[in-house]
C-alpha cells in the first residue's frame, strides 16, 4: 500500500496564501484556499492501493478541517481506527505511519496533481525507480516519492512540471486553464457556504 501526505492549512482569512491575500484580501485568499484544496483532493479520489495522509496545521485544528472539508468530498463516511473511508477515498489526519511500501508528499495548492498521475507517477516504484520528483513550474516541487527496500543504484524518476497556485496570477492561469471549470465551481460553492 502507498502513503501520499500532504500539508493543508486551517482555512482560516490572514493563514493562508499570503501573496494573494496582499492584492485580493484575506477573505477572498482563504476562499480561494478552500477552493484549490477541494478541487485537488477531487483530482486524487479512486487513487488505488494508497491512502491520503492530511497532514493539519495548526495540529489543533484538525477536527476543524475534517468538519469542513469531508462532507465537500463526500456525503456518507465511515470512521476506523482513525481512517476515514469513502467510496474513493481513504484519507486520514496522522498518527500511526502504517506499514507502507511507497511513501509520497504531494502539494495540496496543485489541483493538476491527480489519481491517474499519481497513479502512473509510482509505477514500477522499487523496480524502475526508489524515487519520483515533481518539479514545480515556479520551483520547489509539487510531488516527491521514496520507495522503501528497492535497489538503491536505481534513476531518479522526474516528471513534468506543474503549476501551484500560491499567487492572484497563478489563480487567474489556473482559471483559465483545464481546470478552470471545477475550481470555479468549488469557489463559487466557498461562497454560498462561508
Amino acid at each position: 500500500m502507498r502513503l501520499l501526505t500532504l500539508k493543508i492549512q486551517e482555512p482560516v482569512p490572514g493563514h493562508v496564501l499570503p501573496e494573494m491575500a496582499a492584492i485580493d484580501g484575506p477573505e477572498e485568499a482563504a476562499r480561494r484556499y478552500r477552493a484549490i484544496v477541494v478541487t485537488t483532493l477531487r483530482q486524487l479520489r479512486g487513487l488505488g492501493d494508497a491512502r491520503l495522509r492530511l497532514e493539519v496545521e495548526p495540529a489543533d485544528a484538525d477536527e476543524a478541517v475534517r468538519f469542513w472539508l469531508l462532507p465537500r468530498l463526500a456525503e456518507k463516511w465511515r470512521a476506523e481506527e482513525g481512517v476515514f473511508h469513502s467510496e474513493g477515498w481513504e484519507i486520514d489526519f496522522g498518527g500511526n505511519p502504517g506499514n507502507f511500501d511507497v511513501h509520497a508528499t504531494g502539494e495540496i495548492l496543485c489541483p493538476n496533481l491527480g489519481a491517474r498521475w499519481v497513479h502512473a507517477a509510482l509505477l514500477g516504484m522499487g523496480r524502475t525507480a526508489t524515487e519520483v520528483i515533481g518539479p514545480a513550474t515556479d520551483g520547489g516541487v509539487y510531488f516527491t516519492a521514496i520507495a522503501d527496500g528497492g535497489p538503491a543504484d536505481l534513476p531518479s524518476r522526474i516528471l513534468p512540471e506543474l503549476p501551484v497556485i500560491r499567487t492572484s496570477g497563478d489563480w487567474q492561469l489556473a482559471l483559465d486553464g483545464i481546470l478552470g471549470p471545477a475550481l470555479k465551481k468549488a469557489w463559487e460553492l466557498e461562497g454560498h457556504d462561508a
